[in-house]
Protein backbone atom coordinates (compact mmCIF):
# COMPACT_ATOMS: atom_id res chain seq x y z
CA UNK A 1 0.00 0.00 0.00
CA UNK A 2 2.87 1.98 0.75
CA UNK A 3 4.64 1.44 -2.64
CA UNK A 4 1.41 1.90 -4.66
CA UNK A 5 1.14 5.83 -3.01
CA UNK A 6 5.59 6.77 -4.49
CA UNK A 7 3.83 4.78 -7.68
CA UNK A 8 0.89 6.85 -7.80
CA UNK A 9 3.41 9.87 -7.92
CA UNK A 10 4.72 8.97 -10.76
CA UNK A 11 1.44 8.23 -12.50
CA UNK A 12 0.53 12.01 -11.74
CA UNK A 13 3.41 13.44 -12.80
CA UNK A 14 2.55 11.65 -16.14
CA UNK A 15 -1.25 12.37 -16.24
CA UNK A 16 -0.61 15.85 -15.32
CA UNK A 17 1.95 16.91 -18.03
CA UNK A 18 0.19 14.69 -20.81
CA UNK A 19 -3.36 16.26 -19.67
CA UNK A 20 -4.82 20.15 -19.00
CA UNK A 21 -2.83 23.14 -19.62
CA UNK A 22 -0.10 21.51 -21.33
CA UNK A 23 -1.93 19.10 -23.91
CA UNK A 24 -4.31 22.48 -24.41
CA UNK A 25 -1.58 25.18 -24.64
CA UNK A 26 0.21 22.15 -27.36
CA UNK A 27 -2.97 22.14 -29.52
CA UNK A 28 -3.30 26.10 -29.47
CA UNK A 29 0.16 26.42 -30.61
CA UNK A 30 -0.42 24.01 -33.22
CA UNK A 31 -3.53 26.00 -34.58
CA UNK A 32 -6.58 23.96 -33.01
CA UNK A 33 -10.16 25.10 -33.03
CA UNK A 34 -12.95 24.76 -30.22
CA UNK A 35 -14.06 21.24 -31.88
CA UNK A 36 -10.51 20.30 -31.23
CA UNK A 37 -10.01 21.26 -27.64
CA UNK A 38 -13.95 19.54 -26.64
CA UNK A 39 -12.42 16.41 -28.60
CA UNK A 40 -9.21 16.17 -26.85
CA UNK A 41 -10.23 16.45 -23.14
CA UNK A 42 -13.38 13.51 -24.04
CA UNK A 43 -11.30 11.22 -26.08
CA UNK A 44 -10.46 9.66 -23.07
CA UNK A 45 -12.90 8.82 -21.75
CA UNK A 46 -14.38 7.12 -25.44
CA UNK A 47 -10.76 5.42 -24.89
CA UNK A 48 -12.61 3.21 -21.93
CA UNK A 49 -14.33 0.56 -23.96
CA UNK A 50 -11.34 -0.74 -23.98
CA UNK A 51 -11.67 -1.41 -19.86
CA UNK A 52 -13.73 -4.68 -21.16
CA UNK A 53 -11.06 -6.06 -23.15
CA UNK A 54 -8.62 -5.69 -20.30
CA UNK A 55 -10.93 -7.52 -17.68
CA UNK A 56 -11.08 -10.79 -20.51
CA UNK A 57 -7.01 -10.49 -20.19
CA UNK A 58 -7.22 -10.62 -16.42
CA UNK A 59 -9.63 -13.16 -15.93
CA UNK A 60 -8.74 -15.70 -18.49
CA UNK A 61 -4.77 -15.23 -17.99
CA UNK A 62 -4.31 -13.67 -14.04
CA UNK A 63 -1.11 -11.67 -13.86
CA UNK A 64 -2.73 -8.52 -13.60
CA UNK A 65 0.49 -6.77 -12.98
CA UNK A 66 2.37 -8.50 -15.71
CA UNK A 67 -0.97 -7.58 -18.08
CA UNK A 68 -1.39 -3.84 -16.96
CA UNK A 69 2.54 -2.85 -17.04
CA UNK A 70 2.52 -4.73 -20.80
CA UNK A 71 -0.26 -2.11 -21.40
CA UNK A 72 1.03 0.99 -19.70
CA UNK A 73 4.48 0.55 -21.57
CA UNK A 74 2.57 0.85 -25.12
CA UNK A 75 0.76 3.35 -23.83
CA UNK A 76 3.78 5.63 -23.00
CA UNK A 77 5.41 4.98 -25.91
CA UNK A 78 2.42 6.41 -28.03
CA UNK A 79 3.29 9.50 -25.85
CA UNK A 80 6.92 9.83 -27.23
CA UNK A 81 5.27 9.46 -30.46
CA UNK A 82 2.85 12.90 -29.96
CA UNK A 83 5.63 15.07 -28.67
CA UNK A 84 7.51 14.68 -31.87
CA UNK A 85 4.77 15.31 -33.73
CA UNK A 86 6.08 18.83 -35.61
CA UNK A 87 9.05 16.74 -36.46
CA UNK A 88 6.94 14.10 -38.72
CA UNK A 89 6.73 15.96 -41.87
CA UNK A 90 2.56 15.93 -42.02
CA UNK A 91 0.62 19.04 -43.45
CA UNK A 92 0.25 22.28 -40.43
CA UNK A 93 -3.75 22.07 -40.79
CA UNK A 94 -3.53 18.36 -39.91
CA UNK A 95 -1.48 18.31 -37.05
CA UNK A 96 -4.59 18.94 -34.36
CA UNK A 97 -6.15 16.11 -35.80
CA UNK A 98 -3.44 13.58 -35.37
CA UNK A 99 -2.62 14.60 -31.94
CA UNK A 100 -6.33 14.01 -31.09
CA UNK A 101 -5.99 11.00 -32.46
CA UNK A 102 -2.74 10.00 -30.60
CA UNK A 103 -4.33 10.94 -27.29
CA UNK A 104 -6.93 8.60 -28.69
CA UNK A 105 -4.97 5.87 -28.62
CA UNK A 106 -2.76 6.37 -25.79
CA UNK A 107 -5.76 6.46 -23.76
CA UNK A 108 -6.33 3.50 -24.84
CA UNK A 109 -3.66 1.55 -22.73
CA UNK A 110 -4.50 4.14 -20.22
CA UNK A 111 -8.00 3.04 -19.54
CA UNK A 112 -7.31 -0.65 -20.11
CA UNK A 113 -4.51 -0.26 -17.14
CA UNK A 114 -6.64 1.62 -15.49
CA UNK A 115 -9.50 -1.30 -14.99
CA UNK A 116 -6.81 -3.32 -13.95
CA UNK A 117 -5.20 -1.55 -11.39
CA UNK A 118 -8.90 -0.82 -10.04
CA UNK A 119 -9.66 -4.57 -9.40
CA UNK A 120 -5.97 -5.05 -8.61
CA UNK A 121 -6.65 -2.24 -5.87
CA UNK A 122 -9.70 -3.49 -4.44
CA UNK A 123 -8.57 -6.93 -3.17
CA UNK A 124 -4.74 -5.47 -1.75
CA UNK A 125 -6.61 -2.47 0.27
CA UNK A 126 -8.54 -3.89 3.26
CA UNK A 127 -12.46 -3.32 2.75
CA UNK A 128 -12.15 -1.33 6.34
CA UNK A 129 -9.70 0.81 5.39
CA UNK A 130 -10.32 1.91 1.50
CA UNK A 131 -11.82 5.32 2.62
CA UNK A 132 -8.65 6.73 4.17
CA UNK A 133 -5.88 4.65 2.90
CA UNK A 134 -7.57 6.16 -1.18
CA UNK A 135 -8.20 9.67 0.86
CA UNK A 136 -4.76 9.39 1.95
CA UNK A 137 -3.46 8.20 -1.86
CA UNK A 138 -5.64 10.97 -3.54
CA UNK A 139 -3.97 13.92 -1.09
CA UNK A 140 -0.40 13.05 -1.26
CA UNK A 141 -0.46 12.18 -5.10
CA UNK A 142 -2.13 15.25 -5.74
CA UNK A 143 0.22 17.57 -3.80
CA UNK A 144 2.83 15.47 -6.55
CA UNK A 145 0.69 16.43 -9.09
CA UNK A 146 0.93 20.35 -7.58
CA UNK A 147 4.58 20.38 -7.65
CA UNK A 148 5.16 19.58 -11.14
CA UNK A 149 2.19 21.79 -12.38
CA UNK A 150 4.41 24.38 -11.07
CA UNK A 151 7.61 23.32 -12.57
CA UNK A 152 6.07 22.91 -16.11
CA UNK A 153 4.04 26.02 -15.88
CA UNK A 154 6.92 27.47 -15.32
CA UNK A 155 8.86 25.99 -18.13
CA UNK A 156 6.03 26.90 -20.30
CA UNK A 157 5.87 30.26 -19.75
CA UNK A 158 9.50 30.63 -20.21
CA UNK A 159 10.32 28.11 -23.20
CA UNK A 160 9.23 28.96 -26.49
CA UNK A 161 6.08 26.15 -28.18
CA UNK A 162 6.29 24.15 -29.42
CA UNK A 163 9.08 23.03 -28.14
CA UNK A 164 8.39 23.79 -24.53
CA UNK A 165 5.25 21.35 -24.49
CA UNK A 166 7.10 18.70 -26.43
CA UNK A 167 10.09 18.47 -24.08
CA UNK A 168 7.18 18.18 -21.05
CA UNK A 169 5.23 15.72 -22.52
CA UNK A 170 8.51 13.66 -24.02
CA UNK A 171 9.59 13.85 -19.34
CA UNK A 172 6.25 12.80 -18.51
CA UNK A 173 6.73 9.91 -20.76
CA UNK A 174 9.63 9.25 -18.66
CA UNK A 175 8.34 9.35 -15.39
CA UNK A 176 5.43 7.68 -16.29
CA UNK A 177 7.73 4.67 -17.16
CA UNK A 178 9.42 4.58 -14.01
CA UNK A 179 6.28 4.23 -12.55
CA UNK A 180 5.33 1.28 -14.38
CA UNK A 181 8.74 -0.24 -13.04
CA UNK A 182 6.95 0.29 -9.60
CA UNK A 183 4.30 -2.40 -10.87
CA UNK A 184 7.11 -5.36 -10.82
CA UNK A 185 7.47 -4.83 -7.00
CA UNK A 186 4.05 -4.45 -6.04
CA UNK A 187 1.92 -7.34 -4.56
CA UNK A 188 -0.23 -9.15 -7.04
CA UNK A 189 -2.71 -10.73 -5.22
CA UNK A 190 -3.22 -14.84 -6.72
CA UNK A 191 -7.05 -14.52 -8.55
CA UNK A 192 -9.09 -17.35 -9.88
CA UNK A 193 -8.87 -17.59 -13.91
CA UNK A 194 -12.12 -17.78 -15.18
CA UNK A 195 -12.87 -19.25 -18.28
CA UNK A 196 -16.15 -17.63 -19.25
CA UNK A 197 -17.27 -16.17 -22.30
CA UNK A 198 -16.09 -12.71 -23.37
CA UNK A 199 -19.97 -11.90 -23.35
CA UNK A 200 -20.09 -12.91 -19.92
CA UNK A 201 -17.70 -9.50 -19.14
CA UNK A 202 -20.05 -7.23 -20.82
CA UNK A 203 -23.92 -8.86 -19.38
CA UNK A 204 -22.42 -10.09 -16.01
CA UNK A 205 -22.64 -6.31 -14.35
CA UNK A 206 -25.66 -5.61 -16.32
CA UNK A 207 -27.60 -8.12 -15.05
CA UNK A 208 -26.68 -7.11 -10.87
CA UNK A 209 -29.55 -4.55 -10.48
CA UNK A 210 -28.05 -2.26 -7.92
CA UNK A 211 -24.46 -2.14 -10.23
CA UNK A 212 -27.31 -1.21 -13.05
CA UNK A 213 -28.23 1.98 -11.04
CA UNK A 214 -24.77 2.90 -10.26
CA UNK A 215 -23.96 2.95 -13.41
CA UNK A 216 -26.87 5.42 -14.44
CA UNK A 217 -25.50 7.60 -11.76
CA UNK A 218 -22.04 7.06 -13.57
CA UNK A 219 -23.56 8.01 -17.54
CA UNK A 220 -25.11 10.87 -16.25
CA UNK A 221 -22.70 12.35 -14.05
CA UNK A 222 -19.87 11.97 -16.54
CA UNK A 223 -21.98 13.38 -19.53
CA UNK A 224 -22.78 16.68 -17.04
CA UNK A 225 -19.19 16.89 -15.89
CA UNK A 226 -17.45 16.66 -19.55
CA UNK A 227 -20.14 19.43 -20.90
CA UNK A 228 -18.20 21.80 -19.40
CA UNK A 229 -14.87 20.66 -18.43
CA UNK A 230 -13.02 20.70 -21.64
CA UNK A 231 -13.12 24.64 -21.45
CA UNK A 232 -12.47 25.48 -17.81
CA UNK A 233 -8.51 25.54 -18.49
CA UNK A 234 -9.20 27.39 -22.04
CA UNK A 235 -11.44 30.20 -20.34
CA UNK A 236 -8.74 30.74 -17.89
CA UNK A 237 -6.15 31.03 -20.63
CA UNK A 238 -8.11 33.01 -23.20
CA UNK A 239 -10.74 34.85 -21.53
CA UNK A 240 -9.16 35.85 -17.85
CA UNK A 241 -5.73 36.03 -19.29
CA UNK A 242 -4.36 33.38 -16.91
CA UNK A 243 -0.29 32.69 -17.52
CA UNK A 244 0.72 28.91 -17.76
CA UNK A 245 2.32 29.63 -13.87
CA UNK A 246 -1.32 31.09 -12.55
CA UNK A 247 -2.84 28.50 -14.06
CA UNK A 248 -0.43 26.03 -12.13
CA UNK A 249 -0.91 27.93 -8.82
CA UNK A 250 -4.50 27.37 -9.26
CA UNK A 251 -3.99 24.00 -9.68
CA UNK A 252 -1.19 23.84 -6.51
CA UNK A 253 -3.91 25.49 -4.51
CA UNK A 254 -6.09 22.89 -5.33
CA UNK A 255 -4.13 19.83 -4.43
CA UNK A 256 -2.41 21.02 -1.38
CA UNK A 257 -5.51 21.81 0.08
CA UNK A 258 -6.80 18.78 -1.36
CA UNK A 259 -4.36 16.76 0.52
CA UNK A 260 -6.50 17.81 4.20
CA UNK A 261 -9.78 17.57 2.43
CA UNK A 262 -9.33 13.86 0.71
CA UNK A 263 -8.22 12.50 3.77
CA UNK A 264 -10.91 13.71 6.11
CA UNK A 265 -13.24 12.80 3.55
CA UNK A 266 -12.28 9.26 3.19
CA UNK A 267 -12.33 9.11 7.24
CA UNK A 268 -15.98 10.22 6.72
CA UNK A 269 -16.76 7.87 4.32
CA UNK A 270 -15.46 5.04 6.44
CA UNK A 271 -17.65 5.99 9.19
CA UNK A 272 -20.72 7.24 7.24
CA UNK A 273 -20.59 5.25 3.97
CA UNK A 274 -19.69 6.44 0.98
CA UNK A 275 -23.21 7.20 -0.84
CA UNK A 276 -24.31 10.42 1.26
CA UNK A 277 -20.20 11.52 0.91
CA UNK A 278 -20.50 11.23 -2.92
CA UNK A 279 -24.02 12.96 -3.01
CA UNK A 280 -22.79 15.84 -1.12
CA UNK A 281 -19.31 16.45 -2.85
CA UNK A 282 -21.60 16.06 -6.45
CA UNK A 283 -23.78 18.67 -4.74
CA UNK A 284 -21.02 21.35 -3.88
CA UNK A 285 -19.20 20.60 -7.32
CA UNK A 286 -22.43 22.27 -9.45
CA UNK A 287 -23.18 25.13 -6.72
CA UNK A 288 -19.30 26.30 -6.05
CA UNK A 289 -17.15 25.72 -8.93
CA UNK A 290 -19.23 27.20 -11.76
CA UNK A 291 -20.43 29.91 -9.86
CA UNK A 292 -17.31 31.06 -8.88
CA UNK A 293 -15.99 30.46 -12.95
CA UNK A 294 -18.61 32.68 -14.13
CA UNK A 295 -18.07 35.46 -11.24
CA UNK A 296 -14.69 35.61 -11.70
CA UNK A 297 -15.23 36.42 -15.70
CA UNK A 298 -18.15 39.05 -14.55
CA UNK A 299 -16.51 41.20 -12.10
CA UNK A 300 -12.52 40.53 -13.66
CA UNK A 301 -11.26 39.45 -10.06
CA UNK A 302 -8.62 36.98 -10.48
CA UNK A 303 -8.26 36.14 -6.66
CA UNK A 304 -11.77 34.48 -7.01
CA UNK A 305 -10.38 31.92 -9.16
CA UNK A 306 -8.17 31.30 -6.32
CA UNK A 307 -11.18 30.52 -4.35
CA UNK A 308 -12.74 28.00 -6.78
CA UNK A 309 -9.52 26.44 -6.13
CA UNK A 310 -10.28 25.50 -2.65
CA UNK A 311 -14.33 24.52 -3.26
CA UNK A 312 -12.53 22.86 -5.72
CA UNK A 313 -10.68 20.53 -3.32
CA UNK A 314 -14.07 20.41 -1.68
CA UNK A 315 -15.75 18.86 -3.75
CA UNK A 316 -13.49 16.78 -5.68
CA UNK A 317 -11.78 15.48 -1.68
CA UNK A 318 -15.63 14.16 -1.88
CA UNK A 319 -16.41 12.48 -5.52
CA UNK A 320 -12.60 10.94 -6.26
CA UNK A 321 -12.13 8.29 -3.40
CA UNK A 322 -16.38 8.14 -2.71
CA UNK A 323 -17.09 7.44 -6.61
CA UNK A 324 -13.99 4.69 -6.76
CA UNK A 325 -14.76 3.01 -3.68
CA UNK A 326 -18.63 3.03 -4.16
CA UNK A 327 -18.05 1.18 -7.50
CA UNK A 328 -15.70 -1.52 -5.34
CA UNK A 329 -18.74 -2.19 -3.20
CA UNK A 330 -21.50 -2.04 -5.64
CA UNK A 331 -19.32 -4.90 -7.69
CA UNK A 332 -18.91 -8.51 -6.20
CA UNK A 333 -15.77 -9.72 -5.25
CA UNK A 334 -15.57 -12.67 -7.70
CA UNK A 335 -15.59 -11.31 -11.38
CA UNK A 336 -15.12 -7.57 -9.86
CA UNK A 337 -12.63 -6.97 -12.70
CA UNK A 338 -15.27 -7.50 -15.09
CA UNK A 339 -17.80 -4.47 -13.40
CA UNK A 340 -15.14 -1.67 -12.99
CA UNK A 341 -14.67 -2.51 -17.25
CA UNK A 342 -18.33 -1.76 -17.54
CA UNK A 343 -18.75 1.01 -15.06
CA UNK A 344 -15.08 2.41 -16.88
CA UNK A 345 -17.02 1.65 -20.37
CA UNK A 346 -20.43 3.03 -20.16
CA UNK A 347 -18.81 6.44 -17.84
CA UNK A 348 -16.13 6.71 -20.73
CA UNK A 349 -18.91 6.70 -23.50
CA UNK A 350 -20.71 8.95 -21.41
CA UNK A 351 -17.95 11.36 -21.02
CA UNK A 352 -17.28 11.61 -24.83
CA UNK A 353 -20.49 12.60 -25.91
CA UNK A 354 -20.42 14.92 -23.40
CA UNK A 355 -17.07 16.05 -24.71
CA UNK A 356 -18.37 16.13 -28.12
CA UNK A 357 -21.36 18.58 -27.60
CA UNK A 358 -19.36 20.58 -25.36
CA UNK A 359 -17.78 22.34 -28.51
CA UNK A 360 -20.80 22.89 -30.62
CA UNK A 361 -22.87 24.34 -27.40
CA UNK A 362 -20.03 26.51 -26.67
CA UNK A 363 -20.28 28.03 -30.10
CA UNK A 364 -23.95 28.00 -30.33
CA UNK A 365 -23.83 30.28 -26.65
CA UNK A 366 -21.69 32.55 -27.96
CA UNK A 367 -23.63 33.25 -31.07
CA UNK A 368 -26.38 34.51 -28.33
CA UNK A 369 -24.61 37.21 -27.75
CA UNK A 370 -26.86 39.86 -28.48
CA UNK A 371 -29.04 38.39 -26.13
CA UNK A 372 -27.38 38.23 -23.21
CA UNK A 373 -26.35 40.68 -20.30
CA UNK A 374 -23.24 42.91 -20.68
CA UNK A 375 -20.32 40.84 -20.11
CA UNK A 376 -21.84 37.75 -19.97
CA UNK A 377 -20.54 35.21 -22.40
CA UNK A 378 -21.02 31.44 -23.55
CA UNK A 379 -18.35 30.46 -21.79
CA UNK A 380 -20.74 31.12 -18.71
CA UNK A 381 -23.45 30.40 -19.96
CA UNK A 382 -22.07 26.79 -20.74
CA UNK A 383 -20.72 26.35 -17.28
CA UNK A 384 -24.07 27.40 -15.80
CA UNK A 385 -25.63 24.29 -17.27
CA UNK A 386 -22.91 22.08 -16.52
CA UNK A 387 -23.32 23.00 -12.76
CA UNK A 388 -27.56 22.48 -12.95
CA UNK A 389 -25.96 19.43 -14.23
CA UNK A 390 -23.87 18.34 -11.44
CA UNK A 391 -25.80 19.86 -8.37
CA UNK A 392 -28.53 17.46 -9.63
CA UNK A 393 -26.30 14.27 -9.65
CA UNK A 394 -27.55 13.12 -6.09
CA UNK A 395 -31.16 12.64 -7.18
CA UNK A 396 -29.20 9.30 -9.39
CA UNK A 397 -27.85 8.04 -6.11
CA UNK A 398 -31.12 7.58 -4.11
CA UNK A 399 -31.68 4.18 -5.56
CA UNK A 400 -28.20 2.91 -5.24
CA UNK A 401 -27.84 0.61 -2.24
CA UNK A 402 -24.97 0.99 0.48
CA UNK A 403 -25.30 -1.52 2.90
CA UNK A 404 -24.55 0.15 6.48
CA UNK A 405 -24.15 3.93 4.00
CA UNK A 406 -26.39 6.40 6.18
CA UNK A 407 -28.85 8.62 4.75
CA UNK A 408 -27.54 12.09 3.80
CA UNK A 409 -29.71 14.23 5.85
CA UNK A 410 -28.85 12.36 8.75
CA UNK A 411 -24.94 12.86 7.68
CA UNK A 412 -25.48 16.77 7.24
CA UNK A 413 -27.90 16.69 11.15
CA UNK A 414 -24.50 15.01 12.37
CA UNK A 415 -21.92 18.03 10.87
CA UNK A 416 -22.69 20.30 13.97
CA UNK A 417 -22.61 17.83 16.72
CA UNK A 418 -19.37 16.81 15.38
CA UNK A 419 -17.92 20.36 14.78
CA UNK A 420 -18.70 21.11 18.35
CA UNK A 421 -17.20 18.28 19.86
CA UNK A 422 -13.98 19.73 18.19
CA UNK A 423 -14.86 23.42 19.79
CA UNK A 424 -15.22 24.65 17.29
CA UNK A 425 -17.86 27.62 16.99
CA UNK A 426 -21.16 27.13 15.15
CA UNK A 427 -23.70 29.97 14.36
CA UNK A 428 -26.93 28.92 12.84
Amino acid sequence: MRLSVVEGGFAQVFLNWTSGSVIVGYLIALGASPTHIGLVASVPFLAQVASPFAAVLAERFGHRRVIAATLSTIGKFVWVLAAFLPQLGLPEALEPTVLVALVLLGSVFQAATGTLWAAWMGDVVPDKLRGRYFGLRTGVVGVVGMVANLISGAFLDRVGAPLSFQVVIVAAAVFGAIGVVLYFFHYDPPVQVVRSRSRDVFLSPLRDANFRRFLQFGVYWQFVVLVGAPFVIPYFLEELRMTFTQVAIWTALAASTGLLTTILWGRVADRVGNKPVLAVGTFLAGLLLPSTWILAGLTGHLWIIYVSAIFDAIAWGAIGPAVFNLALVTAPRQGRVSFIAMYSLVTGVAGFLGGVVSGPLLVWFQGMGGAEPSGWTGYHTLFAVSGLGRATAWIWLRRVKETTAWRTRDMLKAVRPAWSRNGLPWRD
